[in-house]
């Protein structure tokens, strides 16, 4: 947190106007005469010397408390105010009834008075404006802690999307790479493009982690994850496309799409001709309608999910809270998920 001297005098010089100078103005009984007396030049001259002294009793307190705030408890820095408070009205006393009389011939207190007196009466203007310096002072620490505050919960948001987004099924990758390795011991001419696309999607995964991409980037990993997934099995699956034209170039977070139809893979009847995978994708108004729907197995099948749908959901909690609707249900046997996200 850093010091706000700029702030702190255009504090002082309002409150300095509003307390001193306009008030001396409504205390008196003629305004125009209170001007008048106002403009005289010892009393412009007091007026400038007690707004430095008070500025100083602000400016004081407010180091003080910034310095010491975290460092040293209350009843240690009270005192350190007080005791370098009067050593400042020390100094008014100086510029005031010492060289102000012997230089130009007046002083702001009588001539005759004690100092203890003196310092008592000071008192008043230490507390008034030491107390202006510590009210600032935790006016901008509660405004920078707002702040930090904010900033580690975005920072952790971040942090938290990151580690979801990254997630990735070691289970997927080491049956890719089983498929990959019987691929390039049988020297199947699959294998190169095989390890072109699990690089692809990996290289997706982890490195090239984005905010934000385009519709035309994940559909294109959806892609290479079904190919590859294609490998696996001795039938192709069933896949049916239903894709707006006109989307390639909307922007949604990174691997927002994909989930739902790794979890389509993991739980489906991926070969159904009656009911087969179908990816639907289009936007009405401001939003982005997705959906995923196929036939249930009746199978135990394995893990080849890589975030999954848990991970989908608290990711849509951090991203959008209430701005977004996440459906799933089941009906004759057909599982549908819908994601509605807003767009720009």
């Amino acid at each position: 947190m850093k010091y706000q001297w700029k702030q702190l005098s255009l504090w002082f010089l309002l409150f300095y106007l509003v307390t001193d100078i306009v008030g001396s103005l409504f205390d008196s009984e003629s305004i125009s005469a209170s001007l008048e007396h106002l403009l005289q030049p010892n009393i412009i001259f007091l007026s400038f010397t007690g707004g430095l002294v008070f500025f100083l009793y602000a400016a004081y307190a407010y180091f003080i408390f910034k310095k010491w705030h975290h460092k040293q408890p209350i009843w240690v820095i009270l005192p350190l105010i007080f005791l370098g408070s009067l050593c400042i009205v020390g100094l008014r006393y100086l510029l005031e009834e010492v060289l102000s009389r012997t230089f130009f011939g007046f002083g702001n207190y009588r001539p005759d008075i004690s100092l203890t007196y003196y310092f008592l009466d000071n008192l008043y203007y230490v507390f008034q404006y030491a107390g202006l310096g510590v009210i600032f002072y935790f006016w901008q620490y509660s405004r920078w802690k707002e702040e930090r505050n904010h900033q580690l919960e975005t920072e952790n948001q971040k942090m938290e999307l990151a580690l979801l987004r990254g997630q990735t099924n070691p289970h997927f990758l080491f049956n890719m790479l089983n498929n990959i390795y019987s691929l390039v011991f049988n020297q199947s001419d699959r294998a190169l493009g095989a390890i072109e696309k699990l690089s692809s999607l990996l290289r997706y995964s982890l490195y090239e982690t984005k905010e934000m991409v385009t519709v035309e980037e994940e559909l294109s990993q959806i892609k290479n994850f079904i190919e590859l997934e294609t490998m696996r099995h001795s039938q192709s699956p069933e896949v049916k496309w239903v894709i707006q034209s006109g989307l390639d170039h909307t922007k949604l977070p990174q691997f927002m799409l994909l989930p739902l139809v790794e979890n389509a893979f993991k739980h489906g009847n991926i070969n159904s001709n009656e009911h087969p995978i179908t990816i639907q994708l289009s936007q009405e108004g401001q939003q982005l309608i997705y959906s995923v729907s196929n036939e249930m197995s009746t199978k135990q099948k394995d893990g080849v999910g890589g975030i999954g749908v848990e991970n989908l959901t608290k990711r849509l909690q951090l991203l959008y809270a209430d701005r977004h609707t996440f459906t799933s249900n089941q009906h004759d046997n057909v599982y549908f998920t819908q994601l509605k996200i807003p767009v720009a």
